[in-house]
């Protein structure tokens, strides 16, 4: 099962004091929609925080409830400076990578690093009617929406694949077209249709989720992870990790245990 995994409350103490993140999984449309997650304020106090957003090769739709906006989104890489203003309300939907594409039949690659707007995809949604309603019920109204728009598809071999990968993951670009019988062309031209992500991204993602899923779980420990992941040497581990969380793993070990 590929799950990925975001710490905005592990990662910036300001959005912990200030800011509840919560995420829910609904089994009905969990072939193209990851989770459904909110965040609300805890207080009334006004401050700017940054919510580090983790890549992991989603495209998110986010709804911003107090700018009355729904738009989709996803980040090729980490985002260490995406600022909100608190207090606010935000909800929205983590789509399975290969989601957004089999959803909408827009390139992927539009969607990473860009805000699309839901009303420029789709003319069926009422926004008038859906920010009349509390946060809640608009919640539930998002939720509907979007199973229905689901309902009648089946997920297709790309909007599949995350999960086999995050499993065995291929040690190189190279083992990944041999394995999917693509030439690096071909490869290429379709991750970045389907995922908005070229090969060795997809693979960087893959292996640090997996580093992630280690480090967070009580049963694992830190020292499987070289194995786990192909990485060559710990110097490079810790780069990398680096990197994509801006902490290496021993600290992100102890932030998360303590």
């Amino acid at each position: 099962m590929y799950y990925p995994i975001q710490l905005p409350f592990i990662l910036n103490d300001t959005f912990t004091r200030l800011v509840t993140y919560r995420e829910k999984i609904i089994p009905e449309c969990s072939d193209f929609v990851l989770c459904f997650w909110e965040m609300f304020p805890k207080t009334n106090e006004q401050a700017r925080v940054k919510n580090i957003i983790i890549a992991d090769g989603c495209i998110d739709l986010i709804v911003d409830f107090d700018q009355r906006q729904l738009f989709f989104t996803g980040n090729q890489q980490t985002d260490f400076d995406y600022e909100i203003e608190v207090p606010a309300r935000f909800f929205g939907a983590r789509m399975m990578p290969g989601a957004f594409h089999q959803l909408t039949g827009l390139p992927a690659e539009e969607a990473m690093g860009n805000f699309i707007l839901l009303q420029e995809v789709f003319a069926d949604f009422n926004l008038e009617e859906f920010f009349s309603m509390s946060f809640e019920t608009a919640q539930e109204a998002f939720q509907t929406y979007l199973l229905e728009k689901f309902s009648e598809q089946q997920p297709n071999d790309f909007t599949q694949l995350f999960p086999p990968l995050f499993e065995s993951i291929p040690p190189t670009s190279k083992e990944l077209y041999e394995q999917l019988y693509f030439s690096p062309r071909q490869c290429q031209r379709l991750f970045k249709k389907h995922f908005g992500l070229t090969p060795k991204m997809v693979l960087s993602i893959l292996r640090f989720q997996k580093c992630l899923q280690i480090l967070t779980s009580e049963q694992a420990e830190p020292a499987d992870i070289l194995a786990v992941t192909n990485y060559y040497d710990q110097p490079h581990f810790n780069k990398d990790f680096k990197q994509h969380l801006g902490i290496t793993p021993l600290e992100l070990v102890a932030r998360y245990r303590k």
